[in-house]
């Protein structure tokens, strides 16, 4: 794999690991005595061996910087079975049985669980390259060629399995950052490459496994290859500690509220929901009024059940205006999630029938049954009556009050009475 790449934003990495002076001084407890690790430097470059090899002794492995008759295992990097033989060759080595010679993705996915794992079938140089369709038993044949992989997320198929997702996190908190920064098309290049790795059937654990796939730029594949060798990004661990970043997730946390306010109040010196709150030169929109009132019940999540009940009410109180109406629950819930942050509808009228009021019936319709449940619960709580839709009962005497009007029953709950349209509660 070629390692130059063009300058961009994320070749920094680069630069700085090219810039360490190896730890070949240090001494490191050596954990797995049965393990000689040799990692081969062609098609890797220096750098990068060096960096692996004293990633490797930080762990715990002993890893060799020659080739020599203590070595077990060789790790080589895009390198085929025939290749590394040519190679050993021409180090004098006949027999080469006895070492295991494995790809770069079983060093990884040692580094990554911190301990050596097996020699599986699939890390291993093979005679016949077992990664190649051509020489993969029929079962075993991936079921998508990467290179027909559409950019289109309308054209893959998703399901909520994620075998990526500690990649696609790491993406996640970039996009977002991006955005706050208002910088649209880095934000979108990593939205992009996280939905082309929930599409995977497969985790990614090596470099060549992202080969021809759509979306993934060096910004991307700086994380990605990161993540691999550190098990982390550094970046995204950068990102969740900056300043900046935590206040404006703070900000747009609250319903009415984007990137142009949070950067109006981040200006202002302001870094936190309750430093908003307390500043009086703050002016708040009806909407993000509405945001902070109602903040813990917007921010709170919303479980599959809830969800059920939520649409039995919606339905219900659609019928009573469209009898023949359609209603389905779209978004997150319909796509499989078992959590939310909200419902969405879709309310539909089959035939030519319209109802262009509907939603403010519907909306008029719950105020009335919000305030009137109150009303009953103060009745029964405050004052031991019982109020229903027919009459208002006295428990106390024993008797059912007289009342022509909503003026009159307000007057024997002892509360002043409110109009309807104070009634939006």
């Amino acid at each position: 794999m070629d390692r130059i790449r063009a300058p961009a934003v994320f070749s920094q990495r680069k630069r700085e690991k090219g810039m360490r002076s190896p730890k070949l001084s240090c001494s490191y407890e050596i954990k797995f005595n049965k393990f000689v690790i040799f990692i081969m430097q062609r098609k890797m470059g220096m750098t990068r061996r060096m960096f692996l090899m004293d990633l490797a002794r930080r762990k715990g492995f002993r890893v060799e910087s020659e080739l020599s008759d203590s070595v077990t295992h060789i790790v080589a990097e895009n390198n085929s079975y025939l290749e590394v033989l040519d190679w050993l060759r021409g180090q004098a080595v006949g027999d080469s049985s006895r070492f295991e010679l494995l790809d770069i993705s079983w060093f990884t996915a040692c580094m990554e669980a911190g301990r050596p794992v097996d020699t599986e079938m699939k890390y291993r140089l093979m005679e016949q390259d077992q990664s190649s369709p051509l020489n993969t038993p029929e079962s075993e044949v991936p079921s998508f060629i990467a290179s027909k992989v559409s950019q289109y997320s309308c054209q893959r198929k998703t399901t909520l399995n994620n075998y990526n997702k500690k990649f696609t996190d790491a993406f996640e908190i970039m996009a977002e950052n991006y955005e706050f920064k208002e910088n649209e098309i880095f934000s979108l290049e990593f939205q992009r490459a996280a939905s082309v790795l929930k599409f995977l059937p497969f985790p990614v654990t090596r470099m060549k496994d992202i080969q021809g796939l759509p979306c993934m730029g060096d910004r991307v594949r700086d994380v990605i290859e990161e993540i691999l060798e550190e098990g982390e990004s550094s970046r995204a661990k950068e990102v969740l500690n900056d300043e900046r970043y935590k206040s404006f997730k703070q900000f747009t946390s609250v319903f009415g509220v984007g990137v142009k306010t949070s950067e109006k109040w981040y200006r202002m010196g302001l870094r936190t929901l309750e430093e908003v709150k307390a500043d009086k030169t703050v002016k708040l929109s009806k909407m993000q009024k509405a945001g902070f009132l109602y903040y813990e019940d917007l921010v709170s999540c919303v479980s599959k059940a809830e969800a059920d009940a939520v649409n039995m009410v919606v339905k219900n109180t659609v019928y009573t205006f469209l009898p023949d109406a359609l209603v389905t629950i779209t978004g997150g819930f319909r796509r499989g999630k078992n959590i939310g942050h909200d419902i969405d509808f879709l309310i539909t009228s089959p035939g030519s029938r319209e109802d262009y009021e509907l939603l403010h019936k519907i909306v008029d319709l719950w105020k009335k049954q919000q305030f009137g449940r109150d009303l009953r619960r103060y009745a029964t709580h405050e004052r031991k009556m019982i109020l229903d839709n027919h009459a208002l009962y006295d428990r106390t005497k024993r008797t059912f009050l007289k009342a022509a009007s909503e003026e009159e029953i307000f007057a024997h709950l002892g509360l002043d009475y409110i109009e309807p349209w104070e009634r939006n509660a």
